[in-house]
C-alpha cells in the first residue's frame, strides 16, 4: 500500500471514528474535582505538575495560571501560553496571536489586575474559597469542573471533520456571586496532548462580582 492509499485509509478511519464516537474518556464526561497537588511558581514546575493528556488537569491549571496574573504577571503569562493552543486570538480583551504580534492585556485590564477591588475575583473559583475565608482556598487547592455536554457536542459536530480536533467543554462557577465560565479544551488528531482553545475564560474569571460582598467579607480579602 502506497502513501496515498495509506492517507486515504487513515482519513476514512478517522471519519468513521469521529462519526461513531466522541472519543472522550468516560471519566472526563462528568463533573469532577481536580486537586492541584503542586502549586508551580515557574513554567518548568508547571510542566512537571500538569498532566497534558488529561483535559481536566489542563483546565484546572489554567484556572491556577489565570489567578497567578495578579501575583507574577510574567510567570503566569508563560504558563498560560504553554497551556493555550495558539490557533486563534484570545477573546475579549486579549491580543495574544493578534495581527500586530502583541501579547498582553488591553490597558483597562492591566488596571483591573492592579486594583484590589478586582484582583481577588479569580480566587473565588476554587473549591472552598468563600467570603468567610477571604476567598482564599484551602490547600491543596482544587477546582470543580462541570461537564458541559451540550456545548461539547455542538463544538465537536463543527470541528471534528473540519479541523480534526476533538473538544471538551467544562464550566466553573464562582463562589462569590455564582458567575459561570466555560473552558474549552481541544486535542488535535494524531496528538494526545490537550490545550485550552478558548481564552474567554481568562477574562470571564475577572467578571465583576463585588456587589454582593459585605464590608466584613471585603476586609478579609487580603489578610
Amino acid at each position: 500500500m502506497g502513501f496515498f492509499d495509506k492517507v486515504l485509509s487513515k482519513a476514512k478511519d478517522v471519519v468513521e471514528q469521529l462519526t461513531d464516537s466522541t472519543g472522550l474518556d468516560s471519566s472526563w464526561t462528568k463533573d469532577r474535582v481536580v486537586t492541584l497537588e503542586k502549586e508551580p511558581d515557574t513554567l518548568d514546575e508547571l510542566k512537571a505538575a500538569v498532566d497534558v493528556k488529561d483535559p481536566g488537569s489542563v483546565a484546572a491549571y489554567w484556572v491556577y495560571a489565570v489567578n497567578g496574573l495578579v501575583a507574577d504577571y510574567d510567570a503566569a503569562m508563560g504558563m498560560m501560553k504553554y497551556l493555550f493552543a495558539d490557533i486563534e486570538p484570545f477573546g475579549r480583551g486579549f491580543t495574544e496571536g493578534g495581527g500586530a504580534g502583541r501579547a498582553g492585556w488591553d490597558p483597562y485590564f492591566n488596571e483591573r489586575l492592579r486594583d484590589d477591588d478586582y484582583r481577588w475575583l479569580p480566587r473565588a473559583y476554587f473549591v472552598g474559597s468563600v467570603a468567610s475565608n477571604g476567598f482564599n482556598p484551602p490547600r491543596p487547592a482544587a477546582v470543580e469542573l462541570h461537564y458541559n455536554e451540550p456545548n461539547t457536542k455542538t463544538i465537536n459536530e463543527q470541528s471534528f471533520k473540519q479541523l480534526g480536533r476533538l473538544n471538551i467543554v467544562y464550566w466553573i462557577q464562582s463562589n462569590a456571586a455564582g458567575n459561570k465560565v466555560n473552558i474549552t479544551l481541544s486535542k488535535f488528531d494524531g496528538s494526545d496532548r490537550w490545550y485550552v482553545t478558548s481564552g474567554t475564560s481568562s477574562t470571564g474569571m475577572f467578571y465583576d462580582q463585588r456587589a454582593g460582598l459585605t464590608a466584613e467579607a471585603k476586609s478579609k480579602l487580603y489578610i
